[in-house]
């Protein structure tokens, strides 16, 4: 491997890792406030990428302006979700294990209504935004398409603003609070009914921007949601719920070890990469659990 080849592959390796990073950071948010597992959470994103591609194709707006735009319409419709079909299932279902088992197979539903809907409005076909291809000259006789860079800045910029809302708003710190300790938070009288809805729309809204973002790197078909809820999910599991910086390290080792496994066995296996390493990761931290436990007593 030559040393163009190896930093040909770290940079591709980085762009998907922030973008994984991105994607898992508003998944994280879901599950860390409200206990749900929004497997439909990639889809939020593959509306999001449909809507920059469209805007694109149609009205040759710049995926860059729709970025906000996405997020914004994505924003809207998680917490018209919220409230049409979480807050009914919390209003009748107490118990954490049954609002987890409840809200998981609604999600479901709408991970497959959502493909659906996308399958009838836009078809089944492969669609590609062409935007900033062209190549840039990064030295090292290295070239990189500039919309990979833009996507690997515009992915790291939101990671950094997201991170820096949670950790100084008040919003982001009751966001945090919530998700640490839900009763202790509304004895402080913090609302977390609202707070809630605030979380479920701003990581609905962050998909939809990652969406618009992934759009200039990658194919867009209706089904390309699962497999980004899958990477989100591992790069979650290995960062540390609640964990921002872990999530967002985690998500650029993934891109990064995906990005190098398909060079070295194949592109074929480049998704493979990631579900081992989650149940490997997954493995190990059991076995440490038991020997930590077994430690103890």
């Amino acid at each position: 491997m030559t040393t163009t080849t190896f930093l040909q592959l770290l940079v591709f390796g980085l762009v998907w890792g922030g973008l994984y990073a991105l994607i898992a950071s508003g998944l994280n948010i879901v599950f860390g406030v409200m206990k749900i597992l929004n497997i439909a959470h990639g889809e939020l994103l593959m509306i999001g990428a449909y809507i920059s591609f469209w805007m694109f194709t149609l009205w040759h707006v710049s995926p860059l302006v729709s970025v906000p735009i996405a997020a914004v319409a994505m924003g809207l419709l998680g917490i018209a979700i919220q409230k049409a079909l979480v807050e009914p299932i919390g209003e009748r279902i107490r118990s954490v294990a049954g609002f987890e088992n409840a809200t998981l197979i609604v999600f479901f539903g709408v991970l497959l209504i959502l493909q659906n809907l996308a399958t009838q409005l836009w078809t089944a076909d492969y669609r590609v935004t062409s935007y900033l291809t062209a190549p840039v000259n990064l030295g090292f006789d290295l070239s990189v398409a500039a919309n990979r860079l833009v996507v690997l800045a515009c992915a790291i910029v939101l990671t950094i603003l997201m991170f820096l809302f949670l950790r100084y708003t008040f919003a982001g710190k009751a966001i945090r609070a919530v998700s640490q300790d839900r009763d202790t938070a509304r004895l402080m009288g913090i609302d977390a009914k609202n707070i809630g809805l605030l979380g479920f729309g701003l990581a609905a809204a962050i998909a939809g921007a990652a969406g618009a973002l992934a759009s200039m790197i990658y194919v867009i078909t209706p089904t390309i949601g699962l497999l980004f809820t899958i990477k989100a999910f591992t790069v979650m599991v290995i960062g540390g719920l609640g964990n921002q910086v872990g999530i967002f390290l985690a998500g650029l080792a993934l891109g990064v070890l995906e990005s190098f496994a398909s060079y070295a066995i194949g592109a074929e296996f480049k998704d493979a990469t990631g579900y081992i390493l989650l149940i490997g990761f997954i493995l190990w931290r059991a076995r440490t659990s038991a020997a930590f436990a077994g430690e103890i007593k």
